[in-house]
């Protein structure tokens, strides 16, 4: 899976992937595809819960998202939106409390899918170890704690059970998850197994399985829309993706224009 970041300002765009945050709803989009910096959407979420500062808008209204390039450093400066820092595995995670105070840092998101091999890998005992050392002490400093991120498919739960059972003193502000999964039907109790921690909840990645074609997608996203926001316990969500590809859960076309999937997103 794609690393994202939260990107809501005109910014050099690095060869990263990048996702915007509002009140609630989000985008994903790979960086390297500048059709999707040029188009800005508005949300029932939030006022312009997308906001590109770059032509054809002039003087937007400031966005309420933050920025976020899934590492230690903000790569992408910007003086309008805050940076989140994220420590994607244990690597150079001796540096991010420095990297935490040079940038004023107010959000640090943990590791990203450690119950996937494929990804940061990591025992729940290990990542506990790492959190207890590194991440924790920022919490003195007033920093916004976010999980590690972990997946559908049977091992995240547990994953996160564990970790929080090496972690009991350690403090976690908020939830994070991804899902790709065949419907709501399974969207929602996956979400809904997390909800006993009584945390807000941030599903940072989400889709349907990598073979659903175009009509599953249009006929998916209004219901997995409206069961997100209806739920108290998420306070975070972004679809994947942002982005022209030519798969099917495309948002933009490949002459930027907002696809019929994108315009189901952003009304």
């Amino acid at each position: 899976m794609l690393r994202l970041t939260l990107l809501t300002s005109a910014v050099a765009i690095a060869s990263r992937t990048l996702q915007v945050w509002g009140a609630k709803r989000g985008l994903g989009w790979p960086s390297d595809n500048s059709l999707s910096t040029r188009r800005c959407a508005g949300s029932r979420n939030s006022t312009r819960f997308f906001q590109i500062l770059i032509p054809p808008y002039s003087n937007p209204p400031r966005s309420t998202g933050s920025m976020q390039d899934w590492g230690q450093t903000n790569t992408a400066a910007n003086d309008e939106f805050p940076f989140y820092a994220m420590q994607w595995n244990g690597g150079g995670i001796q540096n991010l409390a420095s990297a935490v105070a040079s940038q004023g840092v107010t959000v640090v998101l943990g590791f990203n899918e450690p119950d996937n091999a494929g990804e940061a890998n990591m025992t729940p005992a290990d990542a506990a170890t790492l959190w207890k050392q590194y991440i924790q002490p920022l919490a003195a400093d007033g920093v916004t704690l976010v999980s590690p991120a972990v997946t559908y498919g049977g091992s995240g739960l547990p994953w996160m059970d564990q970790f929080l059972g090496n972690c009991t003193a350690c403090t976690v502000d908020k939830i994070a998850i991804h899902w790709y999964g065949g419907w709501t039907g399974d969207l929602e109790p996956f979400v809904a197994s997390f909800q006993k921690y009584d945390k807000p909840i941030w599903l940072t990645e989400f889709g349907l399985s990598w073979d659903a074609g175009a009509d599953s997608y249009e006929e998916f996203l209004p219901l997995a829309l409206e069961y997100l926001d209806g739920n108290a316990y998420v306070e975070k969500y972004a679809f994947f993706g942002a982005f022209h590809s030519g798969g099917a859960e495309d948002m933009i076309n490949s002459d930027g224009q907002l696809t019929a999937l994108g315009q189901i997103y952003v009304s």
